[in-house]
């Protein structure tokens, strides 16, 4: 084999083992997230070993590559060495998991990341698990350097050829990683794509040293008065630490356009590392002596300080280019993840991979000096990288924000550029022309925080306008709280994470946020202990009924919690101060696994779970850990966005559940989203919520939950449906993470009320609903609700005929079919003259007749009650108030969950109005609060605004405006927008003083 051939094939096998190294990096912490938890001290821990172990590596090498007589073949056993400790990392894993339960194991109470002995157990067990396949990773390049280069003018061009393939491979390795292995073969197989990468490079490299006749030949040795270039050694730690100040900050930044997915955050790394092959490719062709060299550093320094503040100031405009995220589905999503990538990190990552050929080349004195220098400059670079990874993300983002870290970065580099070049032999006008254009930098750059960066996210129905009532940088999260639109906006890097409503606002019906907090009462009343994985906006925490008596929030970052504490003087209630609630810093996976505490019911609400700290709490394994914690008859609720899964995704969350808990159930209270409830055995649900209710009714009304037929509405699969409709479906695992892989794939393909629940449906329990339910309320309540189709199934399937009569009529009614209405419901009071639902449907059905005085139907004998509400409508027509005020204390009688409470609110809250006392007023409020906590009418919001500007709470009206709005907004696209709520607010809105909020408000509806 030919010289050139053999060149060919060691680099191709560089380039294979740059490729695995990145597999492993990206496999390996995640295997460790799931021991220590994706906190950012643990995953800081993780990396560092990672690269400690490479520095390590490179140090050794450094003493011992110049005796190294056949390092191809050396190169060949540490390739074999690479993997076989890579198979024994997972068994390492496991003995640090055991090892951590036994020693902070808390014997009851949740720990706390935030610890400094936890962050050092978790380094330090990194350390020993890695130390061995990374060292011989790190001693890599030396010997292959030691192989290459034979005299002085190869020393930078084959030492930047080397750095460049070994880097463009970790780049496909990171592609591959993220784009493919990961998705198809899981995490175990992704580590032994790794381990066969090393192993087949190790056979061709053995096989090429050995096919050798002789030893290879060793490098020249000549003479050299050069004076040592280990000056420049201290610069490289500096300058590594740089560069990774700089990936820290573009990551948490171009977070907010791509969202955290593993597409992104793969696209963001290759870039960066193609970038740095690109710069080692160039620096190999300039590096041609030591003079040429360090001139080429200097001004590869400079180079990066200035394309990156090029690069900050451009941040700004990327939403408005992008015109507002993914609207195109993932696959715009991730080619604008590479083209931002490379827009952004291309450029300066170029400089930035220029400076290790570099650098080599000043510290190289001889051909035979070339690998030590090459293990020295790669220790200490790395050694830097080590210090700005974790000095950027835990002291100089957080202390002085992206743009202030930004700052320091390039004055660093700048100031790198001018002592090298201040070296001897000085070039004066050099030194002069590179500090006026570092000082230019300085005067003219002034980076600014980029607002409308931070603002963005890759939902493009996201509003990201209004007041920024918070922005906190965090170890791991940036954390932004809008105030817009009565509501404040809670975002984590970009991604929405709960909207809370201002005060004044209202219980509104429909929030998935209380439903969570009261599912778990509903289904065991009895249930003390309340475990709630995710703060969020803390909206949970409001609607939690009185029953719970304490309440552990885990919350994994810290910054969160300080954003909650900044603007609880903003919202209805403050749950922080709730003395139940007890706040946990930690990754709640890991916090669980130390803790010897069970609880009676489980809240878990990762929001998103293609995200590295959320994607680990949808799997069997964290099933089984919360499992444990829970006490026998103890539930877990888990929360899930419909605009994440499609059918096959949501049946293998439920197949997952399923897996772990014999018993689980599906409800869908709101079009958003679905709650899974799970345990041990059956719950009875329904008739433990008739307890539940009844011993604290006034907290689930809030909630909109009056009577155990609201919760039946919700219940779409029980025990046997959610059997069935997983059947066939694969587990979610740690391994095979499909939520993770594939969830960010649907954002923005489709609206949020394109749910995937047309197989359930099909299953639907409602269908075959045990008798004792009310099934013309559940009709009714669905329709309310908005899910006419499901309402009209559950009432073609309903066989009991009173129930059966009055359902159709319900529906009729929805559909303004009159005369089909009216004889369903004659049906049914033939069959009953006194049920509830079908008198109320009857009522309701002589509106028109009572509003144009119109003798109503003498067919059916109303009550007092009922007919109060037929004179109170006949009374608001004619705007006889002294009338209708006569009618209140026969209204008064209809209570939620009466079916004609809404309509007997509506005329006691505007006879009260129309008095225009503001005692009344006040009253008014009182009575509309009940109505639209069960009501989702937008008129009816927009009436309790009414009653709020008359009480003198104007920001109050406001804020319930726009909560109007929004349900406007729903209900438009639903069963079209009721011109008379619109009309309503419009007419409203005259009695706001003219400013913003009056013509923002006029701009909504």
């Amino acid at each position: 084999m030919n010289t050139g051939s053999r060149a060919a094939l060691v680099m191709l096998c560089f380039f294979l083992s740059g490729a695995a190294g990145l597999v492993y990096q990206i496999a390996w912490t995640r295997q460790f997230a799931f021991v220590f938890g994706t906190s950012e001290l643990a995953v800081a821990a993780v990396l560092a070993a990672f690269m400690g172990g490479l520095a390590v590596g490179a140090a050794v090498a450094a003493r011992m590559v110049s005796s190294v007589r056949r390092p191809l073949l050396v190169y060949a056993l540490l390739e074999l060495g690479v993997a076989l400790a890579a198979l024994a990392v997972p068994a390492g894993i496991q003995a640090a998991a055991w090892f951590q339960s036994a020693v902070f194991g808390s014997g009851g109470l949740l720990s706390d990341a935030s610890s400094g002995v936890r962050a050092g157990f978790d380094l330090a067990s990194s350390l020993l698990i890695l130390s061995v396949p990374t060292s011989l990773m790190g001693a890599t390049l030396p010997l292959l350097v030691r192989y290459a280069v034979r005299n002085e003018t190869e020393i930078g061009a084959r030492v930047g050829a080397l750095y460049a393939v070994n880097t463009a491979g970790a780049m496909a390795g990171a592609v591959a990683a993220g784009f493919a292995l990961l998705p198809e073969l899981g995490l175990q197989r992704t580590v032994w794509v790794g381990v066969a990468s090393n192993a087949l490079v190790s056979g061709v490299a053995m096989l090429l040293a050995l096919a050798s006749d002789e030893a290879e030949r060793p490098p020249e040795t000549t003479a050299t008065d050069a004076p040592s270039g280990g000056w420049i050694l201290p610069l490289v730690l500096v300058s590594g630490a740089v560069s990774f100040t700089y990936e820290v900050l573009w990551s948490r930044l171009l977070g907010h356009l791509i969202g955290g997915s593993a597409y992104g955050v793969a696209a963001m790394l290759a870039s960066f590392l193609a970038g740095n092959a690109l710069g080692a490719a160039l620096a190999a062709r300039v590096a041609s002596d030591v003079r040429h060299a360090a001139r080429g550093f200097a001004f590869a320094q400079l180079g990066t300080a200035f394309l990156s503040l090029l690069a900050f100031a451009a941040l700004d405009q990327l939403p408005a280019l992008l015109s507002g995220g993914l609207e195109s589905g993932q696959q715009s999503g991730i080619r604008a993840d590479a083209i931002l990538s490379a827009l952004l990190l291309l450029p300066s990552a170029l400089c930035i991979g220029a400076t290790f050929p570099f650098a080599v080349r000043v510290v190289a004195r001889s051909a035979h000096d070339a690998a030590p220098a090459t293990a020295r400059t790669l220790a200490w670079n790395t050694l830097g990288a080590i210090a700005g990874a974790t000095g950027a993300g835990f002291v100089l983002i957080p202390a002085l924000g992206f743009a202030g870290a930004l700052g320091i970065a390039a004055a660093t580099n700048a100031l790198l550029a001018i002592t090298t070049l201040l070296r001897p032999p000085r070039n004066g006008r050099l030194v002069a022309a590179v500090c006026c254009a570092a000082i230019l930098c300085a005067v003219l750059a002034r980076p600014e925080t980029p607002e409308n960066l931070l603002r963005a996210s890759p939902f493009s129905d996201s509003d990201a306008t209004g007041r920024i009532a918070y922005l906190g940088v965090g170890r791991s999260a940036t954390v932004l709280v809008l105030d817009v639109n009565g509501m404040l906006r809670f975002r984590n890097n970009g991604l929405p994470e709960s909207l809370v409503v201002q005060r004044g606002g209202s219980a509104s019906a429909g929030s998935l946020d209380r439903w969570l907090a009261t599912l778990p009462s509903l289904a065991r009343p009895e249930a003390r202990r309340l475990l709630v994985v995710g703060l969020g906006g803390g909206a949970i925490l409001e609607a939690v009924p009185p029953s719970i008596e304490a309440i552990d929030v885990v919350e994994i970052e810290s910054e969160v919690i300080e954003a909650n504490r900044a603007v609880a003087s903003l919202r209805r209630w403050d749950p922080l101060a709730d003395p139940r609630v007890r706040l946990v810093v930690d990754d709640a996976r890991s916090a669980l696994r130390l803790s010897d505490e069970s609880w009676d019911a489980i809240v878990s609400q990762p929001s998103h779970p293609w995200t590295s700290g959320s994607s680990h709490l949808f799997t069997r394994e964290f099933f089984e850990i919360a499992r444990a914690h829970l006490t026998p008859q103890g539930v877990l609720v888990q929360w899930m966005g419909l605009a994440f899964v499609d059918e096959p995704l949501l049946r293998t969350l439920v197949a997952t559940l399923i897996d772990v808990f014999p018993s689980v159930r599906v409800y869908h209270p709101t079009p958003g989203g679905v709650l899974l409830l799970a345990s041990a055995g059956p719950v009875p649900v329904e008739a433990n919520a008739v307890r539940a209710i009844a011993a604290a009714p006034r907290a689930f009304a809030e909630a909109g939950i009056v009577a155990a037929d609201d919760v039946a509405a919700a219940l779409v699969l029980d025990e046997a449906g959610a059997r069935a409709y997983a059947a066939g479906a694969p587990i979610n695992t740690d391994d095979r993470n499909l939520l993770q892989m594939r969830s960010f794939e649907l954002v923005g393909a489709r609206r949020s009320g394109d749910a995937p629940t047309t197989a359930m449906f099909e299953l639907d329990a409602l269908l075959d609903a045990t008798p004792e339910l009310d099934r013309a309320a559940i009709v009714r309540k669905l329709l309310e609700r908005g899910f006419a189709q499901r309402a009209r199934r559950v009432a073609e399937a309903t066989q009991e005929p009173l129930g059966r009569a009055t359902s159709m009529a319900l529906i009729a009614l929805a559909e303004n079919r009159g005369l089909a209405a009216r004889r369903a419901l004659e049906v049914a009071l033939r069959l009953d003259p006194r049920a509830q639902e079908a008198r109320a449907a009857a009522v309701r059905m002589e509106r028109r007749a009572a509003i144009a005085g119109v003798e109503t139907n003498a067919a059916i004998r109303f009550d007092a009650a009922e007919l109060a509400v037929l004179a109170g409508w006949r009374g608001l027509a004619s705007q006889d108030w002294e009338a209708v005020r006569s009618l209140d204390p026969q209204l008064a009688k209809f209570a939620s969950p009466h079916p004609l409470f809404p309509h007997a609110a509506r005329v006691r809250v505007q006879w009260r109005l129309a008095s225009r006392d503001a005692a009344l007023a006040r009253e008014a409020v009182e009575i509309a609060d009940p109505l639209v906590a069960v009501s989702t009418l937008p008129g009816d919001l927009v009436l309790r605004a009414r009653a709020q500007l008359a009480a003198s709470d104007e920001p109050g009206a406001v804020v319930t405006l726009y909560e109007a709005a929004r349900s406007l907004g729903r209900t438009r696209g639903r069963r079209g927008a009721p011109p008379p709520a619109a009309a309503a607010a419009l007419r409203l809105l005259e009695d706001l003083p003219p400013g913003e909020q009056r013509e923002r408000l006029r701009e909504l509806f």
